[in-house]
């Protein structure tokens, strides 16, 4: 296990400060309006399910999309949606935990990735939780009427397995890009 780079450490600080200071502010009418454009009613609905922080982050996300030249619908809608499930228990500590777990015991997070589902109550159901988010993100936005096309881009969002159209491809690179930068 290597060292940590300063400049990783800095990323990770300013993340953290950033998503305790979301819980302090709620989306403003204006940035409610901008994000309703984008999703049904239904999607809407998702996106109020989303911790404040995780609403702040995919409106992030789909602003640096945005600045970056790309303007697609369902792009949008995997961008503010595409950590729509960490909402069913995880918790900023959990992911501090996963962060943490990710460089000291990377076995046991793929050991826990291939567990079925634990029960509610246990403190391990977050951290798997948070591990499946993108494939339960990809049901919980179909089930709400998105594109598609958002639907495999949030489900891949963390990796590219099985994405083989370059259009796709492309899209799916910028969106793990903007959310890495977010």
């Amino acid at each position: 296990m290597g060292l940590v780079s300063p400049a990783r450490i800095v990323y990770r600080a300013r993340q953290f400060c950033r998503a305790v200071a979301a819980l302090l502010l709620p989306l403003t009418p204006a940035e409610q309006a901008e994000v309703r454009a984008y999703l049904s009613e239904d999607g809407w609905r998702l996106f109020q399910t989303m911790s404040r922080a995780d609403q702040r982050h995919g409106l992030g996300v789909w602003r640096s999309l945005q600045a970056s030249g790309l303007d697609h619908p369902a792009l949008a809608q995997a961008a503010l949606l595409h950590d729509c499930a960490k909402h069913e228990g995880v918790r900023l500590w959990h992911r501090v935990g996963i962060v943490l777990a990710k460089r000291l015991w990377p076995g046991w997070l793929a050991r826990l990735r291939d567990e079925t589902t634990p029960p509610h109550g246990s403190w391990r159901y977050p951290l798997w939780v948070h591990l499946h988010h993108p494939q339960r993100g990809a049901e919980l936005a179909a089930a709400a009427g998105c594109d598609p096309l958002a639907v495999l881009l949030i489900r891949h969002h963390q990796d590219c397995e099985g994405v083989t159209d370059n259009v796709i491809g492309r899209l799916l690179a910028a969106l793990q890009g903007a959310d890495e930068h977010n």
